[in-house]
């Protein structure tokens, strides 16, 4: 059986001679995992060049109850992005967000509002002339609510806690280590308000975006662990550092 899907893909990962593994988030069917054929043919080599981290594709799986994975079978390019891949730095905003969002969404169902929020930023993205430094920010802090994690920071007052663990603000020492406190705690009332529109009014320099980024990873990992150790995240952080 034969079924047209659109995906935003994740992953590429050599498999064998013949076949890559794509990983994808897709529209309507969730997280799916597929092999994709690989080689040096210009068929072969056109394929390849469309399958890059955050390709939003549109095209057909062949599923076969008794295979371990289902094969991709063509597809289009369903967004043709002008300058993620060509930027230097948003190329490398890419390679992050793609492993960021592979980690973050290891067993996601189907979410089409969330499927559209990335999309809808990855066009930003690619249009993007200014602010690009704290794009990731911004993606990061707007994704909360998404992910069910936003904190709501309406509670909030000068000298509260923030509890990571229960996405609190606190007057109370919780009772373990997972909590922000001082600048760091109003940041995270801030940032779980944050916005692509807003973000330049926080006037972020190199050592502030380092720390809410650490920290924005440390929230996720805690509600979905795994996404604290990133390979790009060395990078991403000497980038806009």
């Amino acid at each position: 059986m034969t079924e047209k899907f659109s995906a935003i893909v994740l992953d590429i990962t050599r498999h064998n001679d013949r076949h890559n593994i794509v990983t994808v988030f897709s529209r309507s069917q969730g997280r799916m995992v597929f092999l994709s054929p690989c080689g040096s043919g210009k068929n072969a080599r056109l394929r390849q060049s469309r399958l890059q981290p955050l390709a939003v594709i549109a095209g057909d799986v062949r599923f076969s109850p008794v295979a371990e994975l289902q094969k991709l079978g063509a597809f289009n390019l369903q967004e043709v992005w002008a300058d993620l891949y060509f930027h230097p730095v948003k190329r490398m905003m890419v390679l992050f967000l793609s492993e960021f969002l592979n980690r973050l969404l290891k067993a996601t169902m189907p979410d089409e509002n969330l499927w559209d929020y990335i999309v809808t930023s990855l066009r930003l993205l690619d249009n993007m002339t200014t602010g690009i430094s704290d794009f990731h920010i911004a993606f990061m802090g707007s994704l909360l609510p998404f992910m069910g994690i936003q904190p709501d920071a309406s509670q909030y007052k000068e000298g509260m806690m923030f509890d990571m663990r229960g996405g609190v603000f606190t007057d109370i020492l919780p009772p373990h280590n997972d909590y922000l406190r001082g600048d760091e705690a109003r940041f995270a009332s801030i940032i779980s308000r944050v916005n692509f529109f807003n973000v330049k009014a926080l006037r972020l320099n190199g050592h502030t975006r380092r720390t809410i980024l650490s920290r924005l990873l440390a929230y996720y990992s805690i509600h979905f662990p795994g996404t604290a150790n990133l390979k790009s995240l060395p990078i991403i952080q000497e980038l806009f550092q």
